[in-house]
């Protein structure tokens, strides 16, 4: 029993992680675009959580596009 509550409890720690890097890798875009001004921020932003949404890869256009000005 003790053994089955220690790897719900691990489950539980790796789901919230695993949640938390999506979040974090879902903003990241839209606040290096603020962080560096740049006159699209928003719509970086937005491409950035699309991209958590949908199944094309918008992430890496959303990096490169926070970058370039």
């Amino acid at each position: 029993m003790a053994l089955q509550i220690f790897a719900l409890i691990i489950l539980v720690v790796l789901l919230v992680t695993a949640l938390a890097v999506i979040f974090l890798l879902a903003r990241l875009p839209g606040q290096i675009a603020r962080d560096r001004g740049h006159p699209q921020a928003e719509a970086v932003a937005v491409a950035g959580w699309c991209s958590v949404l949908l199944p094309i890869p918008l992430w890496p256009l959303a990096m490169v596009w926070a970058y370039y000005k």
